[in-house]
C-alpha cells in the first residue's frame, strides 16, 4: 500500500531577494560600524585571526563572515542521558524545552512568590514528565533562596538528577560554564570536547542591542565552543527601543549581531554546532519596554527563521509563549498561542521556550505550563500538515456513500478517527450544565491537578547512587554556600 504524502503547513514572508538584502545590509554594518565585544578574550581571538579591532569594536569583512558560516554545520544532535530522547536539530526534530530566566512563580494554591530551588526542581520534574516537551531546562525560575555565587552548581545538579532529556542552560560566567560542563562529564561518563558528542546548549547567548556583546555572554560563547558544545545565539531587541522601529530594520541589525556571534564560535572551534536564535519583540512604545504580546512579533519570528533556515541553512529558533498578562487570564492564552505560532509554523528547529511564563517573562506559572503544552500540541498537529496521497483523497469512499449518505459508520472513519487531535485540558464536550459559564477556572483546575500528579509520581532521583554521590562531591569541592 502506498505511504502517506504529507504537505506541511509553513509560514513564509520573504522573497529570496529580500533575504539577500538583509544579508548584504548586515555586511555593511559589520564592515562600516562593526560590533562592540566587551570581552577581552573575544578581542584577542579576533586579533589573532586577522580581524580589524579598534578598542572593543570588531570589524568584519564579507569574506571573513562567509568563511565562518561555511564551517558551521547545518544540523547537530543534542543528546540526553537517555539516547532515545536525542534530537537532531536542523535534521527534522523539534526541541521544546523549559524556560530561561523568570524570577517568580505562580500557582492556584499559593499565588505569586519569588522562585526557590525547590521550584526549580519541581519544574524540571514537570518538564521531564511532559509528553510534549522534548528538552529540559535548569532555569524554569530563579532559585532566589540560594546564594548567587553557588546557584549555578545547585541548579545544574537539580537538572542532572531529575531529567534524562537533552537540555538548555542559563548563562553563567566563563569559569562557571566550564564547571557546569565538568558536571555533565561526571554524569555522562565522557569528555566534552570539540568534535565529540553535544550534551549542552545555551538557552540563548544574547547580543546586547544595538550592535554589542556583553563580556560574560561572549565568554560563554567561547567556553561552550572550547568544549564542542552548541552555541545558540540570541537577541532581545525591542523595535523602537534597542532597535529600529521598523521590523525590516530590526531584522537587518539583529542579523549583523547574530552573525558576529556565530563567527566568534567558529573562530574558537571551526565546525562547532551553532544555532541562529532570536528573541526580538516589538517595543511597547506606550511604556518603552520589551513586549511579548504584540502580533508584530510573528513577523519578527518568521523573518528570523527565514534568514536562519532558508538563507544560512543553520539550525534556528525564536522565543515563544511569553505574555504580558499578569495573571492566568484570556490575555495570557491569546498572546501565548499567537507568539508560539510563528516559531512552530515558520519551520523552526527548536525554541527558546518561555513555556508557562507571564508578566513579560518575569513569572512562571505551574498551571500555564500545562496549558501551554496543549497550545504546543495543537500547533505541532498543524505543523505536521495533511496527507494528500491517493488513499487520503478518499474518492472510493465518497462514491460509495454518494449523495445524502453519512460517513460516521464508514470503515475508513472508524479506522482513522483516533488519528486526529483532541484536547486533554480544554473541553469540546462541555455543556452549560456540566461547566457553568461563570466557572472561569475549569481548565486551570485540570492543569493544577496535572502538575501535582506529575510531582507525586516523579522519582526521587534518576541517577545511579554512585554518580549522584560523585556529583555531590564535585560540588563540595567548589565550597558551595547554601
Amino acid at each position: 500500500m502506498p505511504g502517506k504524502e504529507m504537505r506541511k503547513i509553513t509560514l513564509s514572508m520573504f522573497t529570496d531577494n529580500d533575504l539577500e538584502r538583509i544579508h548584504d545590509l548586515s555586511m555593511r554594518i559589520l564592515g562600516e560600524n562593526g560590533v562592540c565585544f566587551q570581552s577581552a578574550r573575544a578581542q584577542e581571538i579576533f586579533k589573532k585571526h586577522g580581524f580589524k579591532v579598534e578598542g572593543q569594536q570588531v570589524f568584519m569583512t564579507e569574506k571573513q563572515v562567509r568563511a565562518a558560516l561555511d564551517s558551521a554545520p547545518s544540523h547537530f544532535i543534542i543528546r540526553g542521558r537517555n539516547s532515545a530522547r536525542d534530537l537532531d536539530l536542523g535534521g527534522g526534530d523539534y526541541g521544546i524545552p523549559g524556560p530561561i530566566g523568570p524570577v517568580n512563580v505562580l500557582d492556584l494554591d499559593n499565588g505569586r512568590r519569588p522562585g526557590t530551588l525547590k521550584d526549580v526542581e519541581n519544574l524540571i520534574k514537570i518538564y521531564q514528565a511532559s509528553p510534549v516537551m522534548t528538552m529540559n531546562s535548569n532555569n524554569g525560575v530563579e532559585a532566589n533562596d540560594v546564594p548567587a555565587e553557588s546557584r549555578y552548581l545547585l541548579i545544574m545538579r537539580a537538572l542532572l538528577r531529575h531529567t534524562d532529556k537533552p537540555f538548555y542552560t542559563k548563562l553563567f560566567d566563563y569559569d562557571q560554564m566550564h564547571r557546569a560542563m565538568d558536571m555533565i562529564e561526571i554524569v555522562m561518563g565522557e569528555k566534552l570536547e570539540p568534535g565529540g558528542k553535544v550534551y549542552l546548549t545555551s538557552g540563548s547567548c544574547p547580543s546586547m542591542s544595538p550592535l554589542a556583546w556583553a563580556a560574560d555572554v561572549a565568554d560563554d560563547i567561547i567556553a561552550l565552543s572550547e568544549r564542542g558544545q552548541a552555541v545558540t545565539t540570541g537577541t532581545a531587541t525591542s523595535t523602537g527601543v534597542t532597535g529600529p522601529i521598523r521590523v525590516f530594520g530590526t531584522l537587518v541589525m539583529q542579523n549583523a549581531e547574530l552573525v558576529s556571534g556565530i563567527v566568534l564560535s567558529q573562530l574558537v572551534t571551526p565546525g562547532n554546532p551553532v544555532g541562529y536564535g532570536t528573541g526580538a519583540t516589538p517595543g511597547n512604545m506606550r511604556g518603552a519596554n520589551y513586549c511579548c504580546g504584540s502580533p508584530t512579533r510573528v513577523a519578527l519570528q518568521v523573518g528570523s527563521m527565514e534568514m536562519g533556515k532558508r538563507f544560512y541553512n543553520l539550525p534556528s529558533r525564536t522565543i515563544t509563549y511569553g505574555s504580558d498578562s499578569t495573571g492566568l487570564d484570556v490575555q495570557g492564552g491569546i498572546e501565548s498561542y499567537e507568539n508560539t505560532l510563528g516559531n512552530s509554523l515558520a519551520g523552526a528547529d527548536y525554541m527558546l521556550s518561555e513555556i508557562g511564563t507571564l508578566e513579560g517573562l518575569m513569572t512562571t506559572s505551574y498551571e500555564k505550563t500545562i496549558i501551554d503544552e496543549e497550545i504546543t500540541s495543537r500547533l505541532m498537529h498543524m505543523r505536521d500538515g495533511i496527507d494528500v496521497s491517493e488513499e487520503a483523497a478518499s474518492l472510493d469512499i465518497i462514491l460509495k456513500v454518494g449523495s445524502r449518505g453519512e460517513f460516521i459508520t464508514s470503515r475508513d472513519t472508524l479506522k482513522n478517527m483516533k488519528n486526529d487531535w483532541y484536547p486533554k485540558y480544554t473541553d469540546w464536550n462541555a455543556t452549560p450544565e456540566s461547566r457553568p459559564p461563570d466557572d472561569l477556572n475549569y481548565v486551570l483546575r485540570r492543569a493544577n491537578e496535572e502538575w501535582k500528579k506529575r510531582l507525586n509520581e516523579a522519582p526521587e532521583c534518576l541517577l545511579d547512587d554512585a554518580v549522584d554521590q560523585a556529583l555531590g562531591e564535585y560540588i563540595k569541592r567548589q565550597k558551595v554556600k547554601r
